[in-house]
């Protein structure tokens, strides 16, 4: 580690034990001084814009740092006082030099308005208030459009604060119009803007405020005397909602919740209250888990996986899953279980396997301190979770846990929980299967493998976004780079969906394929973990090869680049018949096939379906 980087860890580390706006400031204007070179890996680089109508140094900041706390390396640009337009619209900007990942439009509705809109509202008609409405819609929304356009951005879009004050007083709700309906349906009408767009997304600043108290969003010593929007308190909260949406494009949502069971899905011990005993009912005591078990519930359903690790006699505690009248999560909600005496630790490392995640991709819920503390002191990566001691703060602090965000929600997020289902049946099949070709033989697999369609752009952006444990390459591509490639000649974009007797996977592989004179570039091969091991690789390079042969290509080349999480695709190309490797001065592994004298085969137990 160099003499920057341990500087910069050490700042990190400052932060982590004070996470106030002035620590967040601090680290900030100390980082910036430091002489920083570009990331190793490029895949930590991101480029962060954010542009607006005011003062946005402070958010910006919080921002910057908080994304290094992610483990990434923030490149950010900060827009100047209300030069927003001229930033989004002049092609020779340092704001489009930069090529941003990611862009923050924070625009106040005030700073659209006429002056004296305020004074003159109570006489305006509604006709009057509508035209002005819509002009700040529009103002925002084209801005956001030249953006979508000219840029291949993640772009984000503050909504408006809905004012608590109103110059009308309590007739405001009796008018056509009335100043909070005025700017609720501009937040309505800005946010239908951009529905159906992957890319631009309307951030619910509004809500935020609501939630952390209108009266407290603004400082308004800072905010004369500067032209700062947000008072020193709520900025790090602005800067966590653009900081979600970071996660989700890098991949860096949490994906699996694991949960203790006494004391925490339910009241009491089960060992020694017996099912009669615990705390589960529709009044309190018991309610308050039965509330926790439906938030949980409602995660799952939106394609969070669930699992159990509890010290606890397996038959007293699975008799509560899927006995109790109460009990609302039962066995088949969890894709896993551990229900022993291991320790939590182990256990955990033994259900990251089975599902096939990574630790970090955990989310560990405990009611006790001690086993929260030894989770986290072995096992860092796992996000260990400080359960209130009052179980009537369960839900809320479930609810108010924003790690699980996606940018959109597909048909696979949420037949999840069923798809784990299958997975269980499937290690069960496995297990009594006298060889892996027989056990592949029963599974009557079934693939789709074409050219990706409007329809299933979103699930492969969102692969491409996260996928990490087999994936050959990890290059991130936005949701407008795989439309370049998309409308390219030179390249081609496949989507693999997969089915078996147990259960529809949906699109679970994802290949890039890039023509180059006479040769074929696999660019970006990645399948979900939910997949592996039942050879859909093989029937997937068997069509992107058959794809170059009848295209008339003389080679298929195959790149790999090494990281900490993708060994299991590290021999791909070399048990498929790929070999000459060579390595560049980037890391760049090439794999060759030579079309004239090798090929890949479907295996015989894979179905190649037709659209």
């Amino acid at each position: 580690m160099g003499d920057n980087d341990k500087a910069i860890s050490d700042l990190l580390e400052t932060v982590r034990e004070n996470p106030s706006y002035l620590g967040y400031w601090s680290v900030f204007k100390k980082i910036e001084r430091l002489e920083i070179p570009p990331p190793e890996d490029e895949t930590q680089l991101i480029r962060v814009a954010v542009i607006g109508s005011s003062t946005l140094e402070p958010v910006a900041a919080c921002l910057d740092v908080m994304i290094r706390l992610e483990g990434l390396h923030p490149q950010t640009f900060i827009g100047g006082f209300n030069t927003f337009r001229q930033e989004a619209l002049d092609p020779m900007s340092p704001f489009r030099q930069l090529d941003p990942d990611v862009v923050v439009l924070a625009v106040d509705a005030w700073s659209l308005l006429d002056q004296l809109f305020l004074s003159s509202f109570p006489r305006m008609n509604d006709k009057e208030r509508k035209s002005s409405q819509k002009e700040i819609v529009k103002a925002v929304s084209a801005v956001a459009k030249e953006l979508e356009k000219s840029t291949s951005a993640l772009v984000l879009v503050n909504n408006f604060i809905v004012p608590v004050f109103s110059p009308l007083g309590v007739a405001d709700s009796k008018q056509q119009l009335g100043i909070r309906d005025f700017f609720a349906d501009a937040n309505r009408a800005l946010a239908e803007e951009f529905r159906t767009s992957n890319r631009v997304h309307v951030v619910d600043l509004d809500s935020t405020a609501a939630a952390f108290g209108k009266d407290r969003v603004v400082n308004w010593n800072t905010m004369y005397r500067g032209s700062i929007p947000f008072s020193e308190e709520f900025t790090p909260v602005v800067a966590e909602g653009y900081l979600r949406y970071i996660r989700a494009i890098r991949g860096l949502a949490k994906k699996c919740i694991v949960l203790d069971l006494d004391n925490t899905l339910w009241g009491g011990i089960i060992g020694e209250d017996g099912m009669e005993g615990i705390k589960l009912g529709n009044t309190s005591p018991g309610i308050e888990y039965v509330d926790f078990q439906r938030v949980l519930l409602s995660l799952y359903n939106r394609g969070i996986i669930l699992a159990v690790n509890s010290k606890n006699n397996f038959e007293d505690a699975i008799k509560v899953l899927r006995e109790h009248p109460y009990q609302v999560l039962r066995e088949e909600h969890f894709a896993a279980l551990r229900i022993n005496w291991q320790n939590k630790p182990t256990n955990l490392i033994e259900l990251a396997e089975e599902i096939n995640i990574g630790l970090d991709s955990i989310v560990f819920i405990d009611d006790s301190p001690v086993e929260r503390e030894q989770v986290r002191q072995t096992l860092p990566e796992v996000l260990v979770v400080d359960l209130p001691e009052n179980p009537r703060l369960y839900r809320q602090t479930l609810e108010n846990l924003d790690v699980f965000d996606v940018l959109s929600l597909t048909k696979e997020d949420m037949a999840r929980g069923e798809m784990y289902v299958g997975k269980r049946k499937r290690a069960e099949l496995e297990r009594d299967a006298g060889s892996l070709d027989d056990f592949l033989k029963t599974l009557d697999l079934k693939v789709l493998i074409q050219p990706v369609s409007d329809f299933d752009t979103p699930r492969v952006v969102q692969l491409i976004g996260k996928t990490n444990q087999f994936n050959l390459t990890t290059r991130r591509y936005t949701d407008a780079q795989v439309q370049q490639f998309r409308d390219s000649e030179d390249s081609t974009v496949y989507s693999m969906a997969v089915t078996d007797k147990f259960g529809d996977e949906g699109v679970v592989g994802v290949a890039i394929v890039k023509a180059n004179n006479g040769d074929r570039i696999i660019d970006s091969f990645l399948m979900s973990c939910r997949v592996i091991g039942r050879s859909v690789e093989t029937a997937f390079l068997a069509r992107i090869i058959a794809d170059a042969r009848a295209a008339g290509a003389s080679r298929v080349i195959g790149e790999y680049i090494p990281t900490k999480k993708n060994p299991p695709a590290s021999d791909l190309y070399e048990r498929h018949g790929f070999g000459m490797p060579t390595t560049d001065e980037a890391g760049v592994t090439s794999w060759i096939l030579n079309l004239d004298e090798q090929t890949v085969e479907i295996p015989e137990w894979i179905e190649v379906r037709e659209e």
